[in-house]
């Protein structure tokens, strides 16, 4: 996995590789068992208007990921200083 941040701070790129999506979704104790993004590579550009480029597996296009996992593994592998940028902390964060 690799983070890189835009040099104003207000965006960044996250490239997930074909083992960290593995290893995520096959994690014990928080499975993710019919993950379509399990052992796939994954890059996901985001700046303050939210996600504006999704590859899978170097395709842009038609890529049928389900949101909520797309929502899960990155919140999981973001650091603290930019989970502002992602909005399902901004939500857990507030309840």
């Amino acid at each position: 996995m690799r983070i890189s941040k835009r040099d104003n701070g207000d965006g960044y790129v996250m490239w997930l590789s074909a083992r960290d999506t593995y290893a995520w979704a096959n994690t014990p104790g928080t499975m993710w068992p019919c993950s379509k993004v399990a052992g796939h590579r994954l890059v996901v550009a985001v700046d303050r208007n939210g996600l504006y480029e999704l590859t899978f597996d170097g395709h842009r296009e038609n890529v049928g990921l389900d949101g909520n996992e797309l929502d899960a593994i990155v919140a999981d592998h973001l650091p603290k200083g930019l989970r502002h940028l992602w909005p399902t902390w901004e939500q857990a964060e507030a309840a």
